[in-house]
């Protein structure tokens, strides 16, 4: 006689339709994730704060030093791509009634495309910001002076909506890791990576 065959575990099973939060854990991360980080955008404003009056002393652009005019343009394009790229991060990232699950392709969704637009946005509009601060640009600089802050403004908010990215609020480090926890598992609890054939 056949013995019966083992009792599966009472851990409980996922399926593809359960769209909630999966235990405290979940719904822990799920409700961090789901709050905009005040605490962050205020930073990134205090921030962008200082760096415009930073940017439009006047004493900052009449000095005679080119490295001391240069970190004007350079704080400004940084401060202001930090909140382009951080504001979008540091807003909600979960809904209660709605937790993601990847598919069975996995992560088919990928975070870059919005990451390179922002970078590009501020770094086509840092220019403009600085432009603003300065006003009307001292008669002694020279052309290639008044080109080199265009780019270095343009280059500085390129790299400043990248930043929070190494510094990220609560809300998007929550959201990464609920999807962490999610990532691959199968409905025994494990993690699966690779192919699958179905016969």
């Amino acid at each position: 006689m056949d013995a019966l065959p083992p009792t599966p575990p009472a851990s409980y099973a996922y399926a593809p339709g359960d769209i909630y939060p999966r235990g405290d854990r979940e719904r822990e991360l799920c409700d961090r994730a789901g709050r905009p980080d005040w605490l962050y955008l205020s930073g990134l404003l205090v921030l962008n704060a200082g760096a415009i009056t930073y940017g439009s002393f006047s004493g900052i652009q009449d000095s005679s030093s080119v490295v001391v005019r240069y970190t004007a343009p350079t704080f400004v394009g940084l401060a202001w791509g930090a909140g382009i790229g951080g504001g979008w991060l540091a807003l909600p990232h979960c809904d209660p009634h709605f937790v993601g699950e990847l598919p069975r392709e996995g992560d088919v969704r990928a975070n870059w495309p919005v990451a390179l637009s922002l970078a590009l946005l501020g770094g086509a509009t840092a220019p403009m910001i600085n432009g603003i601060l300065v006003g009307n640009q001292p008669q002694d600089w020279t052309n290639e002076e008044r080109a080199a802050h265009v780019i270095t403004a343009g280059v500085a908010g390129f790299v400043g909506a990248l930043l929070p990215y190494l510094l990220p609020p609560t809300s998007w480090s929550a959201a990464k890791e609920l999807e962490r926890i999610r990532v691959g598992a199968d409905a025994r609890g494990g993690f699966s990576i690779g192919y699958q054939l179905a016969f």
